[in-house]
């Protein structure tokens, strides 16, 4: 018995080997900024995986990276986040992807397969000097991969420097493999490589029993879903909504708290609204994928009945951005296209992107320039705020 399983252990290694290792999915850009930018890609197979990084057309020897965590390389795994650190500002980089199939791990042999390396590729780091910066909206494309690369055909994607999903890329998260075909492998096809895209939370990435996993496919700031971003002198505030209904709606099941949660983010709110790094911003953007609609706003558009979600959105968030100097919220959710004027209790327009279109910000001296186009290419909205 002992000689079969012997055997039987042996060819399953055989076999093993003999299996192509490759890169599957990405490299996707995540997380850049002026010193630092995250590399995410997956194998094939369960490997140790590592970033190679130089500056562009540097005849130096690329810096390996790796991911470490208390103590230990991060290693016999398939999906990797790789964070590269110490970059120079408003610097293009290249990089390249290298891993080592790991065909038997044991406590003290490892038995290594394939090595592959992929080819270079490039991006820059932000400019803090920057006085323009062009980005490209998009929400509630529900796992349609081919709506999605339609709408960023119609946008100059050389002219923009990164991507916003603002929400509901997908109806539920519940296979592991689920966000590549949805939105990822589009991206990377399109930009990714080279630019990166920032993942906002809808009240549908909340839903189905992945949910909890999602923080392993998308880089978060300080390890949370919201956070502040700065290009040069502009300033863009995520929020992340939660769900659209009260915590005790009995689809939850009793399992979610986002009314502690936007309790705690609009804390976190008030203190970037007094930041010097906010404050000094020439230009002040603000994403959030529910949009903070009153109840008389509500009614005059017949948009849906307020409830418990999207009421603490404006409980919560309009009080504190009013008097912070913000020129434009961007907002998806309702599958409608609207544009809501500035209004007594809150003193910023706010733009809802519907299911069907994407809107490309420039941001200049000029202004927060936002012109939005639908899956045909027609131009429905273009304004200067």
């Amino acid at each position: 018995m002992k000689k079969l399983t012997l055997l039987l252990a042996a060819l399953f290694v055989a076999a093993g080997a003999t299996a192509q290792h490759t890169f599957n999915h990405g490299p996707y850009l995540q997380g850049v900024t002026e010193g630092e930018a995250s590399i995410y890609f997956t194998t094939s197979g369960r490997g140790f995986s590592w970033v190679e990084a130089r500056e562009k057309g540097s005849s130096a020897e690329a810096r390996r990276y790796v991911t470490t965590r208390h103590g230990l390389i991060e290693a016999y795994n398939t999906r990797n986040a790789i964070r590269l650190e110490d970059l120079r500002p408003g610097t293009e980089y290249e990089y390249r992807m290298v891993s080592k199939e790991m065909v038997d791990f044991q406590p003290y042999k490892v038995t290594y397969g394939d090595s592959i390396t992929s080819p270079w590729y490039s991006f820059r780091t932000v400019d803090p000097r920057a006085k323009e910066y062009t980005f490209a909206v998009v929400s509630d494309i529900h796992g349609d991969a081919e709506k999605y690369t339609t709408l960023l055909v119609h946008l100059p994607m050389e002219e923009v420097q990164t991507v916003f999903l603002n929400g509901d890329t997908v109806d539920y998260f519940v296979e592991p493999d689920q966000l590549y075909p949805a939105y990822i492998d589009a991206s990377v096809e399109m930009f990714a490589t080279g630019k990166p895209f920032v993942a906002i939370r809808g009240n549908h990435e909340t839903r189905g029993a992945l949910a909890r996993e999602y923080h392993n496919y998308v880089y978060r700031p300080n390890g949370e879903y919201y956070g502040l971003y700065k290009v040069g002198d502009t300033a863009v505030v995520v929020l992340d909504c939660g769900e659209d209904k009260p915590d005790s709606h009995p689809v939850y099941a009793g399992l979610v708290d986002f009314y502690d949660y936007r309790a705690r983010q609009a804390e976190w709110l008030k203190g970037v609204v007094e930041s010097d790094e906010f404050r000094s911003a020439g230009h002040r953007v603000v994403m959030i994928h529910i949009p903070p609609i009153d109840r008389a706003e509500a009614d005059e558009d017949r948009y849906r009945e307020l409830d418990g979600g999207t009421q603490q959105v404006y409980d919560f968030f309009v009080p504190v951005l009013n008097g912070a100097g913000v020129d434009v919220m961007m907002c998806g959710h309702t599958h409608r296209q609207m544009l809501f004027e500035p209004q007594e209790d809150r003193d910023f327009p706010v733009v809802v992107n519907d299911n069907r279109s994407a809107s490309l910000v420039r941001v200049s001296s000029a202004g927060v320039n936002v012109r939005t186009v639908d899956v045909d290419g027609n131009v429905t909205l273009e304004r200067v705020f």
